[in-house]
């Protein structure tokens, strides 16, 4: 396979060790590479990091709000709000809040 590479003109610095994190330290650059039912994987390549097209009907963006389905303020029996799910699987809440 071969991968095309666009060298970023505005590198960033590199932070501490002690610093690094997951999702706070990016590199300068990313992979893309294109799908087509026709060509199957193709145009691989790194390029400057930037934004990235996506379709609005992407399934990644909505399987986001489901994972939050459960997560509402609840009114309990006994009046109390809970806010966490913790009833078992099947079980419905007294009532929302």
């Amino acid at each position: 396979m071969n991968i095309s590479m666009t060298k970023t003109t505005h590198p960033g610095k590199l932070p501490p060790a002690d610093r690094l994190g997951f999702g706070s330290v990016f590199t300068d650059h990313m992979f893309l590479m294109n799908y087509t039912d026709r060509e199957g994987w193709h145009n691989a390549r790194i390029v400057p990091f930037g934004p990235i097209s996506i379709s609005p009907a992407a399934s990644v963006l909505h399987y986001g709000t489901e994972v939050f389905e459960g997560l509402k303020a609840y009114r309990r029996p006994d009046g109390a709000v809970q806010r966490d799910r913790r009833w078992p699987a099947g079980v419905p809440p007294a009532q929302p809040v």
